[in-house]
């Protein structure tokens, strides 16, 4: 089973997302902040990470950038969350090493797409 570790400090958004993810069969880890992310990310190895681009002390995009320095997550898919579509957000995921950007709020099939694209299904 894919483990797949979502980041939102939006209690709501994260509950929405743990819940459409809950119709797959992957392991879902919730965290409400970059912190949490990092250190979940170091302890469980998750095969992919969604990150919401805006949270308190450290960003989506910091996150991605702290993990990419790491060999265990060079290769690992990280997606950033975004109610946003600024240009400058996005250069920023791009720049941190995410992988792709998916806008809030998040539609089932979008997720559908996402775990089949990186072959977590």
């Amino acid at each position: 089973m894919s483990t797949i570790l979502i980041a939102d400090d939006d209690f709501i958004s994260l509950e929405v997302l743990k819940a459409m993810l809950s119709a797959f069969p992957v392991q879902v880890i919730a965290v409400t902040n970059g912190k949490d992310a990092i250190a979940q990310a170091q302890a469980q190895k998750p095969d992919l990470l969604i990150l919401d681009y805006e949270m308190g002390e450290l960003t989506g995009a910091q996150v991605c950038a702290e993990l990419r320095t790491q060999d265990a997550f060079k290769t690992t898919p990280i997606i950033a969350l975004t109610g946003h579509q600024s240009q400058t957000e996005l250069d920023h995921c791009r720049n941190a090493g995410m992988d792709q950007t998916i806008h809030k709020p998040v539609a089932p099939d979008v997720l559908a797409q996402l775990l089949t694209t990186h072959n977590l299904l």
